[in-house]
């Protein structure tokens, strides 16, 4: 039968059985309980269930229901799919990391080439890391205060936020950090800046924070942010359990979506003395870098969040020549928890650490662009809206309203051995 294959099957093998299922659709259909056709469609990819959308109209009309986006999205937060992006924003590639065999040598993988957006009036496409949650980056250019755009790189469908009012009375403002993410309590979507407002009648310095809701299309502001964003150690906040994160001076300061509130977390042992600390989500968890003078690079990973004791170092290891360089130069972009392996980008090259062992091996991508940033990318089914009449409030009154209008490429993939260190406690 039909449903016991699938039950008992990888993703990807569902995804081959399903294509083939797809030539006969109406008959094979029959043979697949209903009650098993959520529990199927849910564990596979985003960009299968794009092209499943066309097996039948039962199909399409359960993949395009918001539950199931949403259930599907809460499947999809240990994604192993890198989004590559070359120097000049022309060209976009995927790399599914899931595909990599680590016990080959001269493995052959498919990179598939992912089209970039384009349009009159949206900023170039800024380099990668950028704000992302559940595959909706966050597009734009900080320093531009006129233009922000939600794009899906799946579906290639983009929605243009309203304009945000920068001028304040007074007071002198200047962006600090933003970032996306979902609040579950409402099922939004909600975009959040802070600003920094300079008074110099009283030479006093207040940050704003604002909220974008995507469900409503406006902006709110809110009750002024209780920490100091000028020691600020990345603009671009990281998304994780409804809340958004940003690395201060000595701390890590989350904004709860739902509750618009904020909290602290605390930094692993000494790390606001190194000379660099950088926070990710990976896998599912917190994971601060940090960087000392030139020569080490240690991984800590928050196992419970929010918890002090729940830091572990995840890794430890020192520069090894010529080949890795300068050690803040080198970033962990994937946290591959089921085979113990993280994924690290330096400059044009990527490395993998086998965490257990503590040994680097660079993997070598050829067909790459010659300089190109990465990051790890869920794809998600939610569709965008392409233009929409925006209304802007703040919570003091203030309103105002504005009119908004697969081919694949092979590249050859080898493992050579850099380096075996042992890491300091």
């Amino acid at each position: 039968m039909v449903s016991h294959t699938l039950t008992h099957q990888s993703p990807q093998s569902i995804i081959h059985i399903l294509d083939f299922h797809h030539l006969c659709a109406e008959k094979q259909m029959s043979d697949i309980p209903s009650d098993l056709h959520h529990e199927i469609l849910r564990r596979l990819p985003a960009d299968s269930l794009l092209r499943f959308r066309a097996v039948c109209k039962w199909w399409r009309r359960l993949i395009d229901e918001p539950s199931f986006v949403r259930t599907h999205a809460a499947n999809q937060t240990s994604s192993t799919t890198l989004l590559i992006r070359n120097s000049t924003a022309t060209r976009f590639y995927s790399l599914t990391l899931d595909s990599l065999n680590f016990d080959d040598a001269h493995q052959v993988i498919d990179v598939m080439p992912v089209k970039a957006l384009f349009r009159v009036g949206l900023p170039r496409s800024p380099v990668l890391p950028v704000a992302c949650c559940n595959g909706l980056i966050l597009h734009s250019q900080y320093e531009n205060e006129k233009t922000w755009v939600i794009w899906n790189t799946l579906t290639r469908e983009f929605h243009e936020l309203p304009q945000f009012n920068t001028e304040f009375d007074d007071a002198y403002s200047s962006f600090r950090g933003g970032g996306i993410g979902y609040d579950s309590a409402s099922d939004d979507y909600k975009v959040v800046r802070i600003d920094s407002l300079d008074y110099d009648s009283d030479s006093r310095t207040v940050y704003q924070t604002s909220f974008y809701s995507l469900k409503m299309d406006s902006w709110t502001m809110t009750k002024d942010c209780p920490y100091d964003f000028s020691w600020m150690r990345q603009l671009t906040g990281v998304f994780l359990d409804g809340a958004l994160h940003w690395i201060l001076r000595n701390m890590i300061v989350a904004v709860v979506l739902e509750t618009e509130d904020y909290r602290e977390l605390p930094l692993p042992a000494n790390s606001e003395e190194l000379s660099g600390v950088h926070l990710d989500v990976l896998d599912g968890c917190l994971v601060v870098s940090c960087f000392y003078p030139m020569d080490r690079l240690d991984g800590w990973v928050m196992k419970d969040c929010g918890v002090e004791k729940s830091w572990v170092k995840l890794f430890s290891f020192r520069e090894v020549g010529d080949i890795v360089g300068v050690m803040w130069c080198l970033r962990p972009i994937a946290y591959i928890k089921s085979k113990g392996h993280v994924f690290l980008q330096h400059g044009d090259a990527f490395f993998r650490l086998d965490v257990e062992s503590n040994s680097l091996k660079k993997v070598i991508v050829r067909g790459l662009p010659r300089k190109f940033s990465s990051q790890i990318m869920v794809e998600s089914l939610l569709r965008l809206d392409q233009s929409c009449a925006v209304t802007v409030k703040n919570r003091a009154g203030m309103k105002r309203k504005r009119n908004t209008a697969d081919a694949r490429v092979k590249h050859s993939v080898s493992i050579v051995d850099v380096c075996s260190s042992e890491g300091d406690d």
